[in-house]
Parts: C-alpha cells; sequence; structure tokens
C-alpha cells in the first residue's frame, strides 16, 4: 500500500501543477500580448484613471493606451496628487483588469472638471501628449497613478477608447514548463501506481523445503 500512497501523491501534484499551468493560460491567453477590448470613455468624465496596483499580475510590463480624435494628456504620478487633484471631479476609473478580454471601469461623479489644467501641475513623474497616448510600466515596481484627460481646455473624452495589455511571454514560457512537470509528475505515479498493481498477481513464494506433491 505504500506504492499507492506514493503513487497517488504524484498524481495529485500533477494534477495541482496542471491546474495552475492552465489557470495561468486562461488569465492571459497564449499570445505573446493579452489585451483587454477597447472601452470608450464614459461620456462626461474629466479624465481616465489607473491605478497601476491592480494589474494583478508580476514579473512582467503592462500598457494603457488611449486613442482619440482630439489631443490628449497622459501623466503618471503618486496616488495622494492624483487624488487630490481628482477630488469632487467627473472621472472614470479602471477598477480590475480580466485579461484577456476586459477592462472593468466604473464611473465618478463630480464636477466638469479642476480648477487647474493638468499640465500646470508640477508632480507629475511623466507626461505626453497626443492624439494617442500610452504609459507601460512594470508590474514589480513601485506603482505610479495614471491619469489621461482630454489637452484641450474646452474638449473632453468623449471620443476616447481605452486598451489595457500586457507582455505574456514569461507567463505563457512558465505555464508550459508547468505542463512539462506535470507530466513528468504523472508519470511516475502512474509508475508506482501500476507497480503496485502487478505485483498482485505475482505467484507466491513456496517455502523452501516444501516439496509439491506428485500423483
Amino acid at each position: 500500500m505504500i506504492r499507492v500512497a506514493i503513487g497517488s501523491l504524484w498524481l495529485a501534484g500533477a494534477a495541482v501543477l496542471g491546474g495552475l499551468s492552465t489557470s495561468a493560460l486562461l488569465s492571459v491567453g497564449s499570445g505573446e500580448v493579452a489585451r483587454t477590448d477597447p472601452f470608450p470613455v464614459s461620456d462626461g468624465a474629466y479624465a481616465l484613471v489607473l491605478d497601476e496596483a491592480i494589474v494583478p499580475f508580476k514579473g512582467t510590463e503592462a500598457t494603457l493606451t488611449v486613442e482619440s480624435d482630439t489631443e490628449l494628456f497622459i501623466g503618471t504620478a503618486n496616488g495622494v496628487d492624483v487624488d487630490d487633484y481628482l477630488t469632487g471631479v467627473a472621472h472614470e476609473e479602471i477598477t480590475d483588469v480580466d485579461f484577456p478580454d476586459t477592462a472593468i471601469h466604473r464611473t465618478v461623479a463630480g464636477e466638469p472638471a479642476p480648477a487647474a489644467a493638468p499640465a500646470s501641475r508640477d508632480w507629475w513623474t511623466a507626461q505626453d501628449t497626443g492624439t494617442t497616448v500610452s504609459h507601460t510600466f512594470d508590474l514589480d515596481a513601485d506603482p505610479q497613478v495614471i491619469v489621461v484627460t482630454a489637452a484641450g481646455e474646452d474638449a473632453t473624452l468623449a471620443d476616447a477608447q481605452a486598451t489595457v495589455s500586457m507582455d505574456v511571454r514569461m507567463v505563457f514560457g512558465l505555464a508550459l514548463l508547468g505542463y512539462g512537470g506535470a507530466v513528468a509528475l504523472l508519470g511516475v505515479g502512474l509508475f508506482y501506481l501500476l507497480r503496485w498493481w502487478f505485483s498482485r498477481y505475482r505467484p507466491a513464494r513456496r517455502r523452501p523445503g516444501t516439496a509439491r506433491s506428485v500423483r
């Protein structure tokens, strides 16, 4: 029965490792980049906000991209400054990212705009403008908050489309290694179980000095 116990443990390990690998692939897909479906920024939102800390992965990079027909401003800053800037201002927050398909977001009601334009603030750690803006961030670094607004004084984000993407080549490679490990564990487990199974059919050994009876 020891062989049965050992074999069962190896099979359980194979099931766990295979399940974790499958879960990783279902989460990010099988391509080199996992990308959410584009979603429109809510009408009336002054800014789109993404806290980098909500992306639920490590060991890779993610990118927020926003496209519009109007000029956009994108900046990164610490959460305290962003909260102070957007408190009481209508904006949209990305609250969760469910790769490979969905960025979950919600609208926060408030005033149409803050008292000062974003470009006038001096606490941005990075900033850029354009009709297509993006920011790539390391998921192992200290998280910042990304803010996207319309660059013009009277412009809006009404036609803006946002996408979150992530480099998943490392995740895919680790999943394949996990499958390889699961196959190896499965083989060892079956080896022990088969040895136990066939041992049941071995002929019993005769005791020394015991002779066969001849009729």
